[in-house]
C-alpha cells in the first residue's frame, strides 16, 4: 500500500523521505523521487508531516514509538498521520505521547485496497481534531478521492473496522451461496448473472467473488485471509468492549480460521470459498492462487 502512495504524493508535488524495513521497497520509492531515510526517526527529523501506514498494532507502535521511532524526530507543531488498520484504542495510546510533545495526530485508515492504492482513489476515514483534518486535506486528496472526515480521533478507525467486517461477512455468505448453487446443479457463471441483475448485486459479487473467488485468482500480495482474521478479530474486541454481541463476524471469523487451516493464510481473502467448497464436495473454480 505505501508505495504506490507515496507515487501519487509525488505525482503531486509534495517531497517525500520513505523508510521501509524492506530495503527493495525504499529503493522503488526512490527512484520513483524520493529521497532515502534509515529510519523512521530520521524520516520525522526532515518532515513537518509523517506518515505511517503498516500491518498490525505492534509495527505501528514500533516505528512511531520505538527505538529510533517518529516520535524521536516529530517536532513540536508538526503532525502524524496514522493510516494502518488498527483499533482506535491503539491510536489514542500513540496520540497522548504525542500530544504531549504538541505533535498534532490525524488517524486516517483507507479502504479500497491496493488497486485504490495504486489509482488514488482509496477511500479515506478520518478522524481527529477538525482543524487538522482539513490542513491534512489536499495532501489525503493525492492519495484517495473518498474523504470521509468521520469525528474525533479514533472515530475513523471504527469505521474502517465494521467496513471490513461487512465485507468480509459478504465473502462469505456469496461463496457459501455460489457453492449451494453449484451443489444444487446451477452453474457460478448462471447464478452471477442473476444475482448482478436483482437485489443481490453489490460491490463484493462483481469484485471479491466474480474476479477472484470463481476465477482463482487469490494471490499472495493483496489483502490475506490472515489480515482479514485480524480486522475482524479487532472489530469483534470492539464489541465485547461494549458489550455488544456480533454474531456474523464471529461466524466469519471462524470461516476464515478454516481457511487459513487449509494453507491459504497468505491468500487474496476470497479464497475463503474453498472452506464452502471442501464442506459441500463440489469445486466451482480454478485452485487459488
Amino acid at each position: 500500500m505505501g508505495l504506490p502512495m507515496v507515487r501519487n504524493i509525488l505525482k503531486h508535488g509534495y517531497p517525500v523521505t520513505a523508510y521501509d524495513l524492506v530495503d527493495s521497497k525504499i529503493d522503488e520509492a526512490v527512484r520513483a523521487g524520493a529521497g532515502r531515510a534509515h529510519s523512521c526517526r530520521a524520516v520525522a527529523e526532515q518532515s513537518d508531516t509523517v506518515i505511517t501506514i503498516l500491518p498490525a498494532a505492534e509495527h505501528v507502535k514500533a516505528a512511531i514509538l520505538g527505538p529510533d521511532g517518529a516520535i524521536e524526530g516529530l517536532a513540536a507543531g508538526s503532525t502524524l498521520i496514522e493510516m494502518s488498520t488498527v483499533a482506535a484504542a491503539t491510536i489514542y495510546d500513540i496520540a497522548r505521547l504525542l500530544m504531549q510533545r504538541k505533535i498534532r495526530v490525524l488517524a486516517a485508515p483507507v479502504v479500497k485496497g491496493v488497486k485504490g492504492a495504486v489509482d488514488g482513489t482509496l477511500g479515506i476515514y478520518a478522524g481527529g481534531d477538525p482543524a487538522v483534518f482539513e490542513a491534512c486535506r489536499p495532501l489525503l486528496a493525492t492519495m484517495g478521492t473518498e474523504i470521509e472526515y468521520c469525528g474525533d480521533l479514533g472515530s475513523g478507525n471504527v469505521v474502517k473496522l465494521i467496513n471490513n467486517m461487512v465485507v468480509g461477512i459478504s465473502v462469505c455468505v456469496l461463496s457459501e451461496a455460489i457453492v449451494l448453487g453449484a451443489k444444487a446443479g446451477v452453474g457460478p457463471e448462471v447464478l452471477l448473472s442473476s444475482l448482478g441483475s436483482g437485489s443481490a448485486n453489490s460491490f463484493v459479487l462483481q469484485n471479491h467473488i466474480k474476479d477472484h473467488a470463481l476465477t482463482g485468482h487469490c494471490p499472495e500480495g493483496l489483502f490475506s485471509i490472515e489480515y482479514e482474521l485480524k480486522d475482524l478479530a479487532l472489530a469483534l474486541a470492539t464489541a465485547k468492549d461494549l458489550g455488544i454481541p456480533q454474531h456474523f463476524a464471529a461466524l466469519a471469523h471462524q470461516t476464515y480460521e478454516e481457511a487459513s487451516a487449509l494453507g491459504l493464510a497468505k491468500n487474496y481473502y476470497p479464497a475463503v470459498i474453498a472452506v464452502a467448497e471442501r464442506l459441500a464436495g463440489v469445486s466451482v473454480r480454478p485452485r487459488a492462487g
